[in-house]
């Protein structure tokens, strides 16, 4: 069995910075608690500056680790190796530029030791720049209209979670903004912790317009994994069916006209909309049946997770089970 109890999982992208203070903020925090710990940290991509300064980290309290993807596939796959790589019971995630106080740490790990199998973060109270804060209320009611789970901070990068639901995570693409969806998703308890805003991550923070345009295709592409994974014809045939509404709706009238006398359907541009409306309504809804029929088929093969919560009578210490010890349900 691996020595080590914690593994610290750091995904260094393209906004990292102060990676020797924070690390010596998390490893001080760590070396109070008394856990064996180890540092992982996935470099995304060839990013210079940020591999010297993490090269450069030298703890003789913990072993740090270094790996580096060949070129930049986000932090989600990041994160993804290194719970992978992770060969603690328990996993921490940092972020790779200061957030929130490393003090709180201790707090995760406790949960985690209590029974918790997913820790998250919020900086409360929120001390940065207004643009900032309003930013992170819009994005945060989107989320919550979408999959109807109120989590406060998705993007604060300090969590928790046993080994088992790191790996059960599964993360790819940008879906490391929304980690406590997944988890809770997942079925894994997931609790929210507060903690102080740290001093260093208090400035103003806008980013170009198709950086917001990209996290609003975010929000839809969790909306859908979080509700229509497993009925994709509820998602598609909505659609489809709106779709074919409209387009029937447009050529009634149209037909009912031309009956009337009224006008006649020649150089009519309305009359090709109402069709490929129509066309494209059948298709949209071809596409949520195809679906059912590939989750039908895949779920003989992707049994859900099942564990055990209480053991049988027999493997109990002391008790005997009898010929009638049947628990039904009703």
């Amino acid at each position: 069995m691996s020595a080590v109890e914690v593994s610290v999982v750091c995904p260094v992208g393209v906004h990292a910075t102060g990676l020797a203070a924070s690390h010596r903020e998390y490893a001080d925090v760590l070396a109070r608690t008394g856990c064996a710990a180890e540092f992982l940290y996935v470099i995304d991509g060839p990013r210079e500056a940020a591999s010297a300064e993490v090269l450069a980290i030298r703890d003789a309290r913990f072993p740090v680790r270094v790996l580096r993807m060949a070129r930049g596939f986000g932090e989600a796959t990041a994160l993804q190796i290194g719970f992978e790589r992770a060969r603690g019971r328990l996993v921490i995630t940092i972020p790779d530029r200061p957030q929130i106080e490393a003090g709180l740490v201790a707090q995760i790990l406790a949960r985690l030791e209590a029974g918790d199998e997913a820790v998250v973060t919020r900086r409360w109270p929120r001390r940065d720049a207004l643009p900032n804060r309003l930013q992170s209320r819009v994005f945060h009611a989107l989320v919550r209209w979408a999959v109807n789970q109120d989590f406060h901070d998705l993007t604060c990068g300090l969590r928790g979670f046993t080994r088992e639901a790191a790996l059960a995570l599964d993360l790819y693409g940008d879906q490391h903004r929304f980690i406590p969806v997944i988890a809770a998703r997942n079925g894994l308890t997931v609790t929210e912790l507060r903690g102080s805003q740290h001093a260093a991550n208090l400035g103003l923070r806008l980013r170009e317009p198709g950086v917001y345009a990209r996290r609003v295709l975010d929000v839809l592409n969790i909306l859908f994994l979080a509700r229509f994974t497993r009925k994709p014809l509820r998602f598609f045939g909505l659609v489809g069916l709106a779709l074919g509404t409209v387009g029937f709706v447009i050529s009634a009238y149209l037909a009912v006209q031309r009956l009337l006398g009224f006008s006649a359907l020649a150089n009519r541009p309305l009359l090709l909309l109402g069709v490929l409306l129509i066309v494209l309504g059948v298709q949209v809804t071809a596409i949520g049946l195809l679906g059912e029929i590939i989750i039908f088929f895949a779920s003989r093969r992707d049994a859900p997770e099942v564990r055990e919560v209480a053991p049988a009578a027999e493997e109990i210490p002391g008790t005997h089970a009898g010929p009638s010890h049947e628990l039904r349900h009703g």
